[in-house]
């Protein structure tokens, strides 16, 4: 006896196949390069190096039983830059001093350090930060993609 094809459970199958390559080649690009491009804006609106963010970010296109799903984010650091901070300090934790390089920084790190890069390479035990705006570039993006399917 031969066994009739499943059309519904095939036909859903097929649906499925064609969403998970969709959102793989299409969906997940376009979040990924909305979200960033917005970033890159905010970074050159406000003199921040966004690249260590945007090499992190990852998307996955993950297929779980009969939906599939985009998921998009990136490390911690990340959400700082979504939602702002205010004026804060930051103190060295693991370590007697926080050492990075001080770009245009004022004379005394000029005469206290030397020069390194694009600027000068400092050791202090904590720095004073003005906080960081918001950039909503999550936000931002999530709303884009909701216009997208609506």
């Amino acid at each position: 006896m031969t066994s009739l094809p499943n059309f519904v459970e095939d036909a859903r199958e097929a649906v499925l196949d064609n969403l998970e390559d969709y959102a793989r080649e299409e969906i997940a690009p376009q979040v990924q390069t909305h979200a960033h491009d917005i970033l890159r804006q905010y970074g050159q609106e406000h003199d921040y190096d966004v690249k260590p963010i945007i090499e992190a970010g990852e998307t996955a296109v993950i297929r779980r039983g009969d939906r599939v799903v985009v998921r998009f984010g990136w490390p911690e650091p990340a959400i700082y830059f979504e939602r702002g901070t205010v004026e804060h300090v930051v103190e060295a934790k693991n370590a007697d001093v926080l050492s990075f390089i001080w770009e245009d920084p004022p004379e005394w790190v000029r005469e206290e350090f030397e020069p390194e890069g694009d600027g000068y390479r400092v050791y202090l035990p904590k720095v004073e930060v003005a906080g960081l705006p918001e950039s909503r570039f999550i936000r931002d993006t999530l709303n884009w993609l909701h216009a997208q399917f609506s």
